[in-house]
Protein backbone atom coordinates (compact mmCIF):
# COMPACT_ATOMS: atom_id res chain seq x y z
CA UNK A 1 0.00 0.00 0.00
CA UNK A 2 2.71 2.57 0.48
CA UNK A 3 5.15 3.84 -1.87
CA UNK A 4 8.12 6.57 -1.71
CA UNK A 5 7.40 7.74 -5.69
CA UNK A 6 8.22 11.10 -6.29
CA UNK A 7 6.07 14.21 -6.14
CA UNK A 8 3.56 14.99 -8.93
CA UNK A 9 5.46 18.42 -10.66
CA UNK A 10 3.68 21.28 -9.71
CA UNK A 11 2.48 19.72 -6.07
CA UNK A 12 3.68 20.96 -2.66
CA UNK A 13 2.92 20.83 0.74
CA UNK A 14 1.26 23.91 2.38
CA UNK A 15 4.14 26.39 4.35
CA UNK A 16 2.16 25.88 7.32
CA UNK A 17 1.46 22.48 7.19
CA UNK A 18 5.85 21.68 7.30
CA UNK A 19 5.83 23.97 9.63
CA UNK A 20 3.88 22.50 12.24
CA UNK A 21 4.63 18.92 11.03
CA UNK A 22 7.10 16.24 10.49
CA UNK A 23 6.65 14.81 6.76
CA UNK A 24 6.95 11.09 7.23
CA UNK A 25 6.48 10.19 3.93
CA UNK A 26 3.56 8.67 1.35
CA UNK A 27 1.22 5.88 1.15
CA UNK A 28 -0.72 5.35 -2.10
CA UNK A 29 -2.03 9.08 -2.60
CA UNK A 30 -1.39 10.87 0.50
CA UNK A 31 1.47 11.85 2.21
CA UNK A 32 1.65 11.42 6.17
CA UNK A 33 2.44 14.18 8.16
CA UNK A 34 2.71 13.60 12.03
CA UNK A 35 2.41 16.92 13.90
CA UNK A 36 5.51 18.00 15.65
CA UNK A 37 3.26 18.02 19.62
CA UNK A 38 3.83 14.69 20.99
CA UNK A 39 1.50 15.14 23.04
CA UNK A 40 -1.13 13.61 21.89
CA UNK A 41 -0.55 11.06 18.21
CA UNK A 42 -1.91 13.48 15.54
CA UNK A 43 -1.17 12.63 12.21
CA UNK A 44 -2.23 14.57 9.03
CA UNK A 45 -2.96 13.01 5.34
CA UNK A 46 -2.47 15.41 2.30
CA UNK A 47 -3.83 13.24 -1.03
CA UNK A 48 -1.64 14.09 -3.83
CA UNK A 49 -4.67 14.86 -6.08
CA UNK A 50 -4.49 14.85 -10.03
CA UNK A 51 -7.06 17.75 -9.83
CA UNK A 52 -6.59 20.76 -7.02
CA UNK A 53 -9.67 19.75 -5.12
CA UNK A 54 -9.74 21.77 -1.20
CA UNK A 55 -12.50 19.84 -0.44
CA UNK A 56 -13.03 16.26 -0.09
CA UNK A 57 -16.48 16.43 -2.27
CA UNK A 58 -14.41 17.70 -4.76
CA UNK A 59 -11.97 14.33 -5.47
CA UNK A 60 -13.40 12.37 -8.30
CA UNK A 61 -14.53 9.10 -6.76
CA UNK A 62 -11.34 6.85 -7.10
CA UNK A 63 -9.72 9.09 -4.61
CA UNK A 64 -12.06 10.09 -2.47
CA UNK A 65 -12.44 6.21 -1.71
CA UNK A 66 -8.53 5.88 -1.72
CA UNK A 67 -8.28 8.71 0.79
CA UNK A 68 -10.96 7.38 3.05
CA UNK A 69 -9.16 3.87 2.85
CA UNK A 70 -5.73 5.42 3.95
CA UNK A 71 -7.85 7.60 6.29
CA UNK A 72 -8.97 4.24 7.96
CA UNK A 73 -5.80 2.58 7.73
CA UNK A 74 -4.40 5.54 10.00
CA UNK A 75 -7.49 5.22 12.42
CA UNK A 76 -6.71 1.40 12.96
CA UNK A 77 -2.61 1.92 13.33
CA UNK A 78 -3.67 4.42 16.36
CA UNK A 79 -5.74 2.23 17.59
CA UNK A 80 -4.42 -1.30 17.72
CA UNK A 81 -0.53 -0.21 18.14
CA UNK A 82 -0.65 3.38 20.10
CA UNK A 83 -3.36 2.44 22.44
CA UNK A 84 -5.56 5.18 21.97
CA UNK A 85 -9.03 5.84 23.60
CA UNK A 86 -10.49 7.62 20.79
CA UNK A 87 -9.69 8.62 17.17
CA UNK A 88 -10.70 12.15 15.95
CA UNK A 89 -11.00 12.26 12.53
CA UNK A 90 -11.67 15.96 10.55
CA UNK A 91 -11.52 17.94 7.67
CA UNK A 92 -11.65 21.63 8.38
CA UNK A 93 -9.02 23.83 6.37
CA UNK A 94 -10.17 26.84 7.48
CA UNK A 95 -6.45 27.92 7.74
CA UNK A 96 -4.68 25.91 5.35
CA UNK A 97 -7.16 25.51 2.42
CA UNK A 98 -4.98 22.22 0.92
CA UNK A 99 -7.27 19.47 1.56
CA UNK A 100 -5.89 17.72 4.56
CA UNK A 101 -7.40 15.27 6.61
CA UNK A 102 -6.33 15.16 10.62
CA UNK A 103 -6.72 11.63 12.23
CA UNK A 104 -6.01 12.49 15.74
CA UNK A 105 -5.27 9.47 18.90
CA UNK A 106 -6.95 10.69 21.72
CA UNK A 107 -6.70 9.51 24.94
CA UNK A 108 -8.64 10.21 28.49
CA UNK A 109 -5.32 11.80 30.02
CA UNK A 110 -4.53 13.97 27.08
CA UNK A 111 -4.19 17.37 27.72
CA UNK A 112 -7.57 18.52 25.64
CA UNK A 113 -9.23 15.81 26.60
CA UNK A 114 -12.49 15.69 26.18
CA UNK A 115 -12.49 18.82 24.31
CA UNK A 116 -11.17 19.22 21.08
CA UNK A 117 -7.49 19.87 20.11
CA UNK A 118 -7.60 22.92 17.80
CA UNK A 119 -6.19 25.72 19.17
CA UNK A 120 -6.25 24.84 23.07
CA UNK A 121 -3.68 21.83 22.58
CA UNK A 122 -0.72 23.40 24.91
CA UNK A 123 2.80 23.49 23.95
CA UNK A 124 4.25 19.92 24.31
CA UNK A 125 7.14 18.01 24.05
CA UNK A 126 8.52 17.67 20.92
CA UNK A 127 8.98 13.86 19.04
CA UNK A 128 12.37 12.50 19.81
CA UNK A 129 14.20 12.69 16.62
CA UNK A 130 14.39 8.62 15.33
CA UNK A 131 10.40 8.49 16.92
CA UNK A 132 8.76 10.13 13.25
CA UNK A 133 10.17 7.62 11.01
CA UNK A 134 9.88 4.97 13.36
CA UNK A 135 6.39 5.34 13.38
CA UNK A 136 5.95 5.59 9.63
CA UNK A 137 8.06 1.92 9.39
CA UNK A 138 5.24 0.56 11.60
CA UNK A 139 2.65 2.01 9.85
CA UNK A 140 3.89 1.07 6.20
CA UNK A 141 4.18 -2.79 8.36
CA UNK A 142 0.77 -2.57 10.06
CA UNK A 143 -0.58 -1.71 6.23
CA UNK A 144 1.69 -4.77 4.99
CA UNK A 145 -0.01 -6.65 7.91
CA UNK A 146 3.30 -7.11 9.64
CA UNK A 147 2.65 -4.84 12.39
CA UNK A 148 5.67 -4.65 15.15
CA UNK A 149 4.42 -2.55 18.23
CA UNK A 150 5.07 0.88 17.33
Amino acid sequence: MSTQRPERPGFSLHPRLLEDCHVLGRLALCHVLLHRNAALPWFILVPENAVEASEWHELPAAQRQRMEAETVLVSRFLRATLDVHKVNIAAIGNIVAQLHVHVIGRRHDDPCWPGVVWGRLPAGPAWPPERPAELFAALQAFASGHAPHA
